[in-house]
């Protein structure tokens, strides 16, 4: 949790938010991926969600301790995502982006651009 505290600034998880992530449909704790400094503090982390029926796997979150940037952290614990989906019979693997920078890693490690959501927002004085 610590990890997701750092790499997402002003995130609202919490121990309970995160408690309740655990017992949803189809969290599987032995998909969330994490490496570790050398003083054994947590430094990246990607969880895993996996539907096994589709053989598809979602990586999100994925994120780095500001600290360790840029050292390969994400792209590490990423690929061992990857691994352990493979491991577990996952033909494809998705990741949403939302910022041209995180659409830029995703496609560093072999992600493709498949579709784009397009949001549009009324103003309030338009009329």
């Amino acid at each position: 949790m610590a990890v997701h505290k750092a790499a997402f600034h002003g995130s609202r998880v919490t121990e309970e938010s995160y408690l309740n992530v655990m017992n949803t449909y189809p969290y599987d704790s032995s998909l969330d991926w994490v490496i570790e400094s050398p003083n054994g503090e947590f430094v990246a982390s990607c969880l895993i969600w996996f539907d096994e029926e589709n053989k598809v796997g979602l990586l999100e979150p994925v994120g780095t301790d500001p600290r360790f940037s840029r050292m390969g952290l994400a792209s590490s614990v990423c690929k061992l995502a990857l691994n352990a989906l493979r491991d577990n019979g996952a033909k494809t693997a998705v990741v949403v982006c939302t910022s041209p920078k995180t659409h830029e890693f995703y496609k560093s490690i072999g992600f493709e651009t498949f579709a784009q959501t397009k949001s549009f927002h009324r103003l309030k004085n338009a009329l």
